[in-house]
């Protein structure tokens, strides 16, 4: 991969972003002192407000695939990009912001979502949702936006870049656990917020306003540029657009709302923070996308020189941010990536050490080696989040990739044993998340290994006659498909789960 740097940075930048990572190391330490045990390094001691819980919940989901990936498509379809992928999102947001109370009322002890697997339909199932979960914690997208960052700014090859932001973000969950991430989301949504907000107005103001930006688009594509600013546009075809905002229902299943869900100190509060948290997941997609329609009119303006598409909202901020304000800003982007990774990471390390040791194989295992496993955990996640990043070559595969594990396997069991007014059958769960599981992961590998790979559309295709099959369609495909198998084994099956602890 190329290894030129697209924004310099001054050595107040620097000094700017070793500040940020001096402080974030020290927080980590800090908590790792203060940790007796799983339920304080894994749940925060369930005592999570609304203030901090809405630091949390927007800078978890909003990371570097959302800064990639949102202003990429507006790179070349405008608006579109936030039609496409932010507004379903939002809409799904303002959703959990009504359920969510619901499941803190409902599994008051609850810590984890598979968690409602196992309670509902025993142990397979409950397995079988915690491997979705933990594919859907790795952290192959901030892994990637960190190598890419960090190539953007240094020059280093993508996959040091890669590896130093495994290390740095692993041994800080290492340490400091839920509280940790919790103080720094807070931090870093600030930061987040604050710095794409100056890029936005600074850059929009430097470059002419509307008008000016209209013409650089229009050198930019070379004839009328006006689709930009109009909700349909270019590849975005009604199927792939239905695909993409199927995607949205992951936050339905998000492992990480459901850690702060269970870690919020009563369902009142954990509503405040979605509801509160909506405006400003909203603001952040509108500027990330104007970023990513500024970048190619900076280029249609010969301000900056032609970049790869991901590049360009980086190669706009380098050009108009004054020295410091711009490391805050690369400091504001690398704490996007931490506060999704380090959230992640913890996720994932809670399905080895509490779903699956303490939940399956010792059940008797008191805090200490729950808390043991759960960091083993974030160890392995970590590795296989290095092992996805050198495998995925777009970071929106990755995440059409963990949609579909998280929809297909958990959604429809998970849903369905919570809110249905009669006991679910445990058939019915135990095949709904196998099948989900083990449908999209083959579909995956098949699209892989054996479709043709189409280098305009970016898409693996695979053809069935006359028909032909995206990559991004299994989504579509094996949903609807594991609701009618849960639907029927629900009718026929007779066992159902003895309901203990929560309820």
């Amino acid at each position: 991969m190329d290894t030129s740097i697209v924004v310099s940075l001054h050595v107040l930048d620097w000094i700017v972003i070793a500040i940020y990572v001096v402080i974030i190391l020290y927080i980590g330490y800090y908590f790792s002192k203060r940790s007796k045990g799983f339920d304080d390094y894994f749940m925060a001691g369930r005592d999570l407000n609304a203030p901090l819980l809405v630091g949390t919940l927007v800078s978890t989901f909003y990371g570097l695939d959302t800064l990639f990936s949102d202003s990429e498509v507006a790179f070349f379809e405008g608006i579109s990009s936030f039609f496409a992928y932010a507004l379903p999102y939002t809409a799904l947001y303002a959703v959990m912001a009504f359920l969510s109370p619901v499941f803190k009322e409902k599994f008051p002890e609850g810590t984890t979502m598979q968690e409602i697997a196992f309670k509902r339909y025993g142990k397979t199932a409950g397995v079988a949702s915690s491997i979705a979960s933990f594919l859907y914690s790795t952290n192959t997208m901030e892994m990637m936006g960190i190598g890419f960052l960090l190539r953007l700014t240094t020059g280093m090859p993508f996959w040091v870049g890669t590896l130093i932001g495994a290390i740095f973000v692993t041994a800080f969950t290492w340490m400091g656990g839920l509280w940790a991430v919790t103080i720094t989301d807070f931090i870093q949504f600030l930061i987040m917020m604050v710095t794409i907000g100056l890029a936005l107005v600074i850059g929009w103001t430097a470059m002419g306003g509307y008008e000016n930006i209209m013409v650089g688009l229009e050198n930019f594509v070379g004839e009328d540029a006006e689709y930009y600013f109009q909700i349909g546009a270019g590849y975005l075809t009604p199927w792939l657009l239905l695909v993409y905002s199927v995607t949205a229902f992951a936050v339905l299943a998000e492992p990480a709302f459901f850690q702060r869900i269970f870690a919020s100190a009563g369902p009142k509060e954990i509503k405040k923070a979605f509801t509160a948290g909506i405006p400003m997941w909203l603001a952040f997609d509108w500027a990330v996308t104007f970023l990513g329609i500024m970048g190619a009119a900076a280029i249609g303006l010969a301000i900056i020189p032609e970049v790869v598409p991901n590049e360009a909202l980086f190669a706009v901020a380098g050009q108009y941010l004054p020295a410091g304000v711009l490391g805050l800003l690369i400091a504001g982007v690398f704490s996007a990536a931490m506060s999704t990774a380090d959230s992640y990471f913890l996720v994932a390390g809670g399905v080895i050490g509490y779903d699956i040791y303490k939940g399956v194989i010792n059940p008797d295992a008191d805090q200490k080696q729950t808390e043991r496993m759960t960091k083993i955990g974030v160890l392995i996640s970590a590795a296989l989040s290095l092992a996805l990043a050198f495998f995925f070559e777009r970071i929106l595969e990755v995440w059409v990739f963990q949609a579909t594990v998280i929809i297909t396997t958990c959604i429809i069991p998970v849903y369905f044993g919570t809110f249905s007014k009669k006991p679910p059958k445990k058939i019915a769960g135990t095949v709904a998340t196998v099948f989900g599981l083990i449908a999209s992961v083959i579909w995956y590998i098949w699209t892989n290994f054996f479709g043709v790979y189409d280098e305009e559309m970016e898409v693996y295709i695979v053809k069935i006659g006359d028909v032909e099959l995206w990559q991004e369609y299994g989504i579509l495909i094996i949903t609807p498909i594991v609701l009618i198998l849960y639907l029927i084994f629900n009718k026929l099956g007779k066992e159902t789960m003895e309901l203990k602890g929560d309820e």
